[in-house]
């Protein structure tokens, strides 16, 4: 049942009725939408909305932070389970395997016979990885048809692979993905992880900070050039003069924020199809990346549609952070280096990292003087929030303090600066302080690049913040993960009102560049399955325009039950994870046995299956 009649409701309403019916939504925070679309409320509805509305008590915890991996063991175990049912890789992608050490590494699993009986059907009959690079190195073990000839993996010619073919020079494994940069070879892992890695220049420049940090008093004055402004060895070489420091030119460029799990290489690559210009990679921890885990330098991963591109470690040690920024220096391809001094998880701060590291004002100067010293081919940023806890001893501000540190981090050798309108305790429960931002801006003693970040979801809120609020950019968080056209909006200044089919046709093209990026067999789909799902759990929030009675529309709007203009539309807005689930099987096939999905990201705006859709948000990366 809907409410409304139609066009006889409009004629029946008055505009001024209408205008207050609009004004008494957009008060509680409830999206504006036209009353022949909402569905009409029932006495159980009514009864949870009010139940919702009431602060959570001691023993009923607030939708916040992340799920834990206990409550995503099932995820965990489905991908185990496909993974380990798949063929020996160096049998599947060349046809023979004899044991031996090389890429791709052997499983021991030979049995073509056993793997025939237990694989799962396939999803299409033709695969999405061989259409975009002639050959499908998942081979037997992928999930598509059309390359697989008399039991044996062929490429695009219709010729079998073997191990001393041109394509196994060329792509070695699953791994090695033609057109992504930032791949590293077994011998740089090992020996990171055997600690012979020459970090000698990140190491003396540590060294040198912590004699001259050592020897400064604690009662120096702040603008005392003997120790603001350290120029000879003796003290410490720090950061580059002004006329050194490397430059990123961020000033009036749409920039898609790092976005923890789901600002993925896929991901970051749909966004830039759609018209973003600058992307940061996930928040990666300096000390994992030092030690060579795989799966922290996987996250340095580029693609070369990225035309500007960084990216972002978090670590609270000034050694490690300056070894981690010698590291990018000399091996990443990447245009700058982004500091996190933003993340409002309690297991970074427990590392003394992330907003964590406002707070420690000597080891936030180490790092980054450090870190601009080691730079010599990137830029230096950082990204951080107004504050990590509201400081009871700063009168102004509500005790926030990032305006007293923005001109001493220009001093230290940052090149952009990048400000979340909240503090770390506020995490996405209130709306940012853009007001606050401006005043931070006025503070500035360079022409330093200063970027602005807090909830934007139109093309008119970045016009207006970068003319109103100081800023030369503004960042894009949550609101591309919600709506990624919203970079086509701001690059055109339009307002899209995007069809169910143009949505689902981008789902289908982050499936495709999940598939290359991960891989078309069973593990590779599942892990594909998994990030498209993470999205989804965001962009389900989006309400479409066509609907609205407004056109700006407001992140932390949160509609009534509503269906859409035609069923696909009604299911891309549905709140449920079965939903959700649904619409991948569309591109990636039916779920494994057991398969149930828990978003990473704990948020009141969805539901898990048989759960009640609840009216406030905390939302996840932004």
């Amino acid at each position: 049942m809907v409410e409304g009649t139609g066009v006889a409701s409009d004629n029946a309403e008055d505009e001024e009725t209408k205008k207050q019916r609009i004004a008494q939504a957009v008060a509680r925070c409830e999206a504006p939408i036209h009353p022949d679309f909402l569905v009409a409320k029932t006495p159980a509805t009514s009864s949870d909305a009010q139940c919702s509305s009431e602060p959570p008590t001691k023993k009923q915890k607030p939708n916040r932070g992340m799920n834990k991996n206990k409550e995503r063991r099932e995820n965990v175990a489905a991908m185990k389970k496909v993974a380990a049912l798949q063929l020996c890789p160096r049998l599947a992608y060349l046809n023979e395997c004899d044991g031996s050490l090389g890429e791709p590494r052997c499983s021991q699993n030979h049995d073509r016979e056993a793997f025939a009986e237990t694989k799962l059907p396939n999803i299409a009959d033709e695969c999405p990885v061989l259409e975009a690079l002639g050959v499908c190195p998942a081979g037997l073990n992928c999930r598509f048809s059309g390359h697989v000839l008399d039991g044996k993996n062929v490429d695009k010619c219709g010729v079998a692979l073997s191990p001393n073919c041109s394509w196994h020079q060329k792509i070695p494994h699953i791994g090695v993905v033609p057109g992504e940069k930032n791949i590293f070879s077994e011998d740089l892992r090992i020996s990171l992880r055997k600690k012979t890695y020459d970090f000698s220049r990140a190491e003396d420049l540590a060294k040198a900070w912590d004699r001259w940090h050592s020897q400064r008093p604690k009662d120096a004055a702040e603008n005392d050039e003997r120790y603001s402004l350290p120029t000879d060895s003796a003290r410490f070489l720090g950061p580059l003069v002004e006329k050194e420091r490397r430059r990123i030119d961020l000033r009036n460029k749409s920039i898609l924020a790092p976005l923890t799990t789901v600002g993925n290489l896929p991901f970051r690559r749909l966004c830039v199809g759609l018209g973003c210009e600058v992307t940061v990679g996930e928040m990666a921890l300096s000390l994992s990346i030092v030690d060579g885990l795989q799966s922290e330098l996987a996250l340095l991963r580029r693609h070369e549609s990225e035309k500007c591109f960084g990216v972002q470690i978090a670590g609270g040690d000034v050694a490690v952070m300056s070894k981690a920024a010698q590291f990018i220096d000399e091996r990443v391809d990447c245009d700058f280096v982004d500091i996190n001094c933003g993340c409002p998880l309690d297991e970074v701060h427990r590392r003394g990292a992330g907003s964590r590291l406002m707070a420690k004002a000597a080891h936030l100067e180490g790092i980054v003087r450090c870190m601009s010293g080691v730079l010599k081919t990137k830029a230096l940023t950082l990204k951080m929030r107004t504050a990590h806890m509201e400081d009871n001893k700063v009168k102004d501000f509500n005790g926030r303090y990032a305006h007293n540190l923005i001109p001493k981090l220009e001093g230290w050798g940052v090149s952009a600066l990048v400000l979340h309108g909240r503090t770390a305790r506020q995490r996405y429960t209130k709306l940012a302080d853009w007001d606050y931002i401006k005043e931070c801006s006025s503070r500035r003693r360079c022409q330093t690049p200063f970027i602005g970040c807090g909830d934007a979801m139109n093309w008119e809120e970045v016009e207006q913040h970068c003319a109103m609020h100081g800023v030369d950019s503004v960042m894009v968080g949550r609101g591309a993960l919600i709506k990624p056209w919203l970079f086509t909006e701001i690059k055109e200044k339009r307002h899209w009102d995007i069809s169910a089919s143009e949505r689902l046709d981008l789902i289908r093209d982050f499936s495709r560049y999940g598939l290359e990026h991960w891989g078309a067999d069973s593990r590779g789909v599942e892990t594909t399955r998994r990030f498209l799902l993470e999205w989804l759990s965001f962009t389900c929030r989006y309400v479409p325009i066509g609907l609205l009675e407004v056109q700006e529309a407001k992140i932390n709007w949160r509609p009534r039950p509503y269906v859409g203009r035609n069923d696909l539309e009604t299911k891309l807005a549905s709140t449920n994870s079965k939903d959700w689930v649904e619409i991948t099987e569309m591109m990636l096939g039916k779920v494994p046995d057991g398969f149930s999905f828990v978003p990473k990201h704990k948020s009141n705006a969805y539901q898990a299956e048989g759960m009640q859709v609840k009216a406030e948000d905390e939302g996840a990366a932004g």
